[in-house]
């Protein structure tokens, strides 16, 4: 998968998606997030960077194994399950504010800012659908949103109501989602992306023997997967290389997580910004105004940038009069050096010591 620029993630803001779109963006990888699809080769998730996987399941000749089936079943006795057009009301809020008491990873304030973020719901490109659940007298206890392509579908959430927890059934909305699917005739399922080492997403590996987009752009079996060529091992590996070096010099660095690497893919007023997830913050003329260096994916080389620290404030997208939460971003100033050997950029980051 080719990232313009070195971004690590990128964004495409839609006037306009058909069936056969949509299709082409879940076969390279992108998903949808509000009213946008994006992609990205990372995710900063309980504090540790972690690789995303994107992943697919082929519904050619699937069939549900007797572990699904049992699943389906079960909540199938319990509840009222039916597939119609999203629902935005009280109601639904409820749950899903009930839900993200108990969910994981970052999650929009709200149902209209999840479907829409900033954008007015009459301009929605999206054809999308809701799984609901509700108990025999009418209670809504569970629903789960997808949208519909030419051959392919992207599941987007799952919610239920915690009071619900032992039905799974976040787990069983994907089996409703896959049957639709199915029954209409489509080929591909796209639950979205895994994070190797972060065991809250692998449910999606669940629902049978599904495909994983392999860095070099093709999908392949994930029984077949390889840690090692994924960019977090890559970069881990090239920066543990140029950290004995330095440490051959005698220079001074830290590893750096930086959170922010994704602004720029968001905020266009912030493209001059950092899109490098992992770093060594080498010391600059001075403590605002680092040296970062970082192993470039794209290039297959390392890089040497001079960067200044900056803040922001972060507000959600509809909500401009709240304080927001600041941030620390580092804005890039000057290139330094690229290099593909480790001991040239190493000697290239000591000979500035104390400049």
């Amino acid at each position: 998968m080719a990232y313009r620029g070195g971004m690590h993630t990128r964004v495409a803001r839609l006037s306009h998606l058909s069936g056969g779109e949509l299709d082409r963006y879940l076969e390279r990888g992108w998903y949808r997030i509000g009213p946008t699809m994006m992609t990205c080769r990372f995710v900063h998730f309980d504090d540790v960077l972690r690789t995303a996987v994107w992943t697919r399941l082929d519904l050619q000749g699937y069939r549900f194994r007797k572990s699904l089936r049992r699943t389906l079943n079960k909540v199938e006795r319990e509840m009222v399950v039916t597939v119609g057009l999203p629902v935005l009301d009280a109601e639904h809020e409820a749950i899903y504010q009930r839900y993200r008491t108990i969910a994981r990873g970052e999650r929009s304030a709200t149902l209209v800012d999840f479907l829409y973020g900033d954008r007015d719901p009459s301009r929605d490109v999206f054809d999308t659908r809701e799984v609901t659940f509700r108990t025999p007298d009418g209670r809504l206890a569970g629903f789960s949103w997808f949208d519909i392509g030419a051959t392919a579908i992207q599941s987007l959430v799952g919610v239920y109501d915690p009071a619900f927890a032992g039905l799974s059934l976040g787990f069983a909305s994907m089996l409703v989602e896959i049957r639709w699917a199915q029954a209409h005739g489509m080929r591909w399922f796209y639950p979205g992306y895994v994070l190797p080492g972060a065991p809250a997403m692998d449910y999606k590996l669940r629902v049978g023997d599904v495909e994983y987009l392999h860095p070099s752009g093709d999908w392949r079996p994930w029984a077949e997967i390889d840690l090692s060529v994924m960019p977090t091992e890559v970069l881990d590996h090239h920066l543990s290389v140029a950290e004995a070096h330095l440490d051959d010099r005698g220079a001074s660095y830290e590893r750096f997580v930086y959170p922010m690497f994704e602004a720029p893919a968001w905020h266009t007023n912030l493209s001059t910004c950092l899109t490098e997830p992992l770093v060594l913050l080498l010391p600059g003329p001075n403590e605002r105004s680092p040296r970062v260096l970082y192993w470039d994916l794209d290039r297959g080389a390392y890089r040497l940038r001079r960067c200044v620290r900056a803040s922001a404030i972060a507000r959600s997208t509809r909500d401009d009069e709240t304080e927001g939460t600041p941030v620390e971003l580092l804005v890039v100033v000057e290139d330094l050096a690229t290099r593909e050997s480790p001991g040239a950029i190493a000697a290239a980051a000591a000979s500035l010591r104390g400049r």
